[in-house]
C-alpha cells in the first residue's frame, strides 16, 4: 500500500489517475509482488533508527490483496486479549489487506487478522484508524500514478521509466515499469530521513488468497472498539 511518506507528492492528482488508471488496468497483467520497504530516520536525540518490513501484494483487475510477511512464531506469539472474539484486539498493521473496486468505481476493504479466521469489513468513515487512504489508484499501483506528471521522466529503457523530482523539502526517485503499470522501486529523502521501497516480482499463487476464506466469521471493524 502506498507509503505514508509519499502521498504528499501526488496530493491533487487523484483524479487524474482515475481517469487513466481502468484503461492501464485493461492492459496490465495480473501479478504477485514482494514489496520491501526500508526507512532511516535521524531524530532530534541524534539517534539514526532504521525500519525494515516486507509485504506480499496479490493484484488482479479489480482486486488488491496486501500481507505483512511475519515470522513464524508470529501465529503463537500474536497478542489476543482474553474472552469473546469481539473484544479481541485487532493489529491492524499486521492484518491482511483485501482492496477491491466493484464495477461502478466503489471501493471496499476487509481486513484478515493474522491468526484468526475472521474477515472484518472497514466502512470509509473508520479508513484513517487503520491507515488506508481511500485511494484505489494507490493501492493498484502502490504510488499514486498522477505523481508522475509532475516528475522529470529519463528516456525509457525497455518497460522502465526513471523519474525524478527535486523540490526544496526532498527528493523522489521513482523507476516505473510501464507493462506492470507499478513503480519496482521508490527512493524519497528529506534532511532528517530516507526511505526506500523495492518491488520484486513472484510467481503466481497456485490459489488467490480471497478465495481461501471460506468458514471465516464477518465482523464489523465496530465490532473491536470498545
Amino acid at each position: 500500500m502506498q507509503p505514508t511518506s509519499l502521498k504528499s507528492w501526488g496530493a491533487g492528482l487523484v483524479s487524474l489517475a482515475l481517469l487513466a488508471l481502468p484503461q492501464a488496468q485493461a492492459h496490465a497483467q495480473s501479478v504477485e509482488l514482494l514489496v520491501q520497504h526500508t526507512t532511516v530516520a535521524t531524530g532530534a536525540d541524534g539517534i539514526t533508527r532504521s525500519t525494515e518490513f516486507s509485504e506480499r501484494l496479490t493484484r488482479t483487475r479489480d482486486t488488491v490483496w496486501i500481507s505483512r510477511v511475519l515470522p513464524a512464531a508470529a501465529h503463537s506469539s500474536h497478542d489476543h486479549a482474553k474472552g469473546g472474539d469481539a473484544h479481541k484486539h485487532l493489529d491492524a498493521a499486521t492484518a491482511s489487506r483485501w482492496i477491491s473496486r466493484a464495477p461502478n468505481g466503489d471501493v471496499a476493504l476487509k481486513l484478515v487478522p493474522n491468526g484468526d479466521k475472521v474477515l472484518v469489513t472497514v466502512t470509509q468513515t473508520d479508513y484513517g484508524n487503520v491507515g488506508f487512504d481511500g485511494s484505489w489508484a494507490a493501492a493498484w499501483s502502490l504510488i499514486d500514478p498522477a505523481m508522475l506528471k509532475r516528475m522529470k521522466a529519463a528516456k525509457a529503457v525497455g518497460d522502465l521509466t526513471t523519474y525524478t523530482l527535486d523540490k526544496p523539502d526532498g527528493k523522489l526517485k521513482v523507476v516505473w515499469n510501464a507493462k506492470l503499470q507499478l513503480p519496482v522501486r521508490v527512493e524519497s529523502s528529506d534532511a532528517s530521513s530516507r526511505r526506500q521501497t523495492q518491488v520484486q516480482v513472484l510467481a503466481s499463487p497456485a490459489s488467490l488468497p480471497w478465495n481461501r476464506l471460506q468458514g471465516f466469521t464477518q465482523k464489523d471493524y465496530s465490532d473491536y472498539l470498545d
